[in-house]
């Protein structure tokens, strides 16, 4: 074959007279070239020689084929046995279907939810972006005993303020500019079921009123009518806001906000519950690749330990995105690497050296890191203080000792 300039001048270079080379296969892909240089003179490369060398590329193919086939059945091994002691604790009936977790934070909502599925009462599920609140919704739904009936969902805020009275209530023929039938609400088309109003704490403050009238009459009356109707609906309500506070400030009503929180369930964040990482990961990974038709091996040791050190802001929503992304970015037959994961995860593998305090005594380097950690944690919940006490594993008191002593109240 032709060399070009550059490639020759390399090789005059670096004093090679002759060179032999034979491509390294695996599968029908070519992974790699197997050289031998020579500098002297004499002894010019003969046929003989290439074949030797033919047959060392192949067994060093051979070799690396093992060595991936080694790494898949590894971890293959490791997936499985996740896999087994997962439909374990499954069949203890620690979780509700389509809800994964095994960690602490989720086996005490699932106790929670146990308690709560087959009662009337009214639940608010209270919890970050991302978290799953419809997924719990739903399973408060199909775990009751209005399985049999319609579980319908509707977000407060997608909804228009001038037609989200007659979206839940329904209207009659003629009452607005546009009403040219009569129309069901979503109560009435829920009777006997589950209505969920995620985003509730977005509803503005006239439906309020008539939301509120529903709970305590069990009735509704749709707009432009007289006629009031009665229906049998399990409200469930999901916000990711603190409705206390927005009670306080005027923008929820306070007899509203205790009616809907007769049994509220909180949903942990997924940084709290970072255990469940590897379950997630590995459902979504598995969803992904059937959907996509792709062959991606698992996730390599060091890219599950990255993805479980990482906040996610965005909780399981965002880890569901990355593992999609991650799906289509690696080749069929790879393992997901550190350096497939998107930039913003990588980055915290430089933390520490966020966190390395400055030169000092040993006290003075801990009260730097404290700081940190007090720091990071109050970002992280938002300033309230009760929610990160807890995740810090200390009293609300203990908390507020901590940052007056550093001066951070």
């Amino acid at each position: 074959a032709k060399r070009d300039v550059g490639e020759t001048a390399s090789l005059m270079a670096a004093q090679i007279l002759s060179t032999i080379g034979v491509p390294l296969w695996f599968g029908d892909t070519i992974i790699g070239v197997l050289q031998v240089d020579n500098r002297a003179a004499k002894g010019l490369f003969k046929e003989r020689d290439l074949d030797i060398l033919a047959v060392l590329a192949q067994t060093t193919s051979q070799a690396f084929h093992h060595a991936r086939l080694y790494q898949r059945l590894e971890v293959t091994e490791e997936q499985a046995q996740r896999e087994n002691e997962y439909l374990k604790e499954r069949d203890k009936s620690q979780r509700f279907s389509g809800i994964i977790g095994e960690s602490s934070a989720m086996a005490k909502l699932f106790d929670q939810l146990k308690k709560v599925v087959d009662t009337r009462v009214t639940v608010l599920i209270e919890g970050e972006t991302g978290t799953g609140k419809e997924l719990i919704a739903s399973a408060v739904h199909h775990w009751s005993k209005r399985a049999d009936k319609l579980f319908v969902a509707t977000n407060s805020a997608a909804m228009p303020e001038n037609l989200i009275e007659s979206e839940l209530f329904g209207h009659k023929k003629g009452a607005f500019t546009g009403a040219t039938d009569d129309k069901a609400g979503l109560f009435v088309i829920a009777d006997g079921g589950t209505l969920f109003l995620d985003e509730i704490g977005e509803m503005p403050l006239p439906t309020q009123a008539k939301l509120l009238r529903v709970l305590q009459e069990g009735e509704v009356r749709p707009v432009g009518s007289n006629q009031v109707k009665q229906v049998d609906v399990r409200i469930v309500a999901a916000t990711n806001r603190e409705l206390e506070k927005e009670v306080s400030e005027g923008r929820f009503r306070e007899d509203l906000y205790y009616r809907l929180k007769v049994f509220p369930l909180r949903v942990p964040p997924l940084r709290e519950r970072r255990e469940d990482i590897p379950l997630l990961a590995g459902y979504f990974l598995t969803r992904y690749v059937q959907e996509f038709g792709r062959e991606v091996g698992g996730f390599s040791q060091q890219a599950m330990e990255l993805l479980q050190s990482y906040k996610w802001p965005g909780n399981v929503r965002e880890l569901e995105n990355e593992v999609q992304r991650l799906v289509i970015q690696v080749d069929d037959g790879d393992f997901v690497q550190v350096d497939h994961v998107s930039a913003r995860i990588r980055q915290v593998e430089n933390v520490l050296d966020r966190v390395k305090p400055k030169k000092g005594t040993l006290k003075e380097m801990v009260e730097q890191v404290e700081k940190w950690i007090l720091h990071e944690a109050l970002r992280d919940h938002g300033n309230n203080k009760t929610a990160t006490a807890k995740t810090l594993g200390m009293t609300r008191e203990g908390l507020h000792k901590k940052l007056k002593n550093y001066g951070m109240t």
